[in-house]
């Protein structure tokens, strides 16, 4: 199967192209790619769960964090540019658009949504068959990391800060 095939991928493009849900976006990669190549942050996947980020970033108000995450991954793009994963997804449309968004972004402009185009005819079938159940409002959409249970995340962080101070 190709790595582009994943159901994660897939409703990583669902969502990108049509739900904007840039949160679950970024969520559906980073399961994918700690699936596939945990840890491994030069991986082609972890540009798209920047651009991810970052677009999440740039609809919030947060320029300084869509810029850092947008330049990044854009950094990543280039470097992996001959992997598999851009085979499906148009590489070069992917690359000019998070350059303008980056562009717009340093002129403070506002928020501006791009889609990912696809160019394997399998690749559109499944994301054109993916189901979206919830479409979320906007407001939701841009507050949605705020909105979530995120003990566990806290509980991870605390226990992190726990070893790092037991350490020294």
């Amino acid at each position: 199967m190709h790595p582009t095939f994943h159901p994660n991928f897939v409703q990583f493009l669902k969502e990108f192209n049509e739900t904007t849900d840039y949160f679950e976006c970024h969520e559906v990669l980073e399961d994918y790619w700690k699936e596939v190549a945990p840890r491994q942050k030069d991986h082609p996947l972890t540009a798209l769960i920047l651009i991810s980020t970052s677009m999440y970033h740039w609809r919030r108000g947060n320029i300084t964090g869509a810029i850092k995450t947008m330049s990044t991954s854009i950094k990543r793009l280039i470097q992996t540019s001959d992997s598999s994963f851009f085979e499906t997804i148009d590489y070069e449309q992917i690359l000019q658009a998070t350059t303008i968004s980056l562009a717009l972004m340093q002129k403070a402009s506002a928020f501006q949504a791009f889609s990912i185009q696809i160019k394997d005819s399998k690749l559109l079938t499944l994301v054109n068959k993916r189901k979206i159940e919830n479409r979320e409002a906007l407001d939701y959409l841009i507050h949605k990391h705020m909105l979530r249970d995120r003990s566990e995340i806290l509980e991870e962080r605390e226990k992190s800060k726990k070893r790092r101070d037991d350490r020294c």
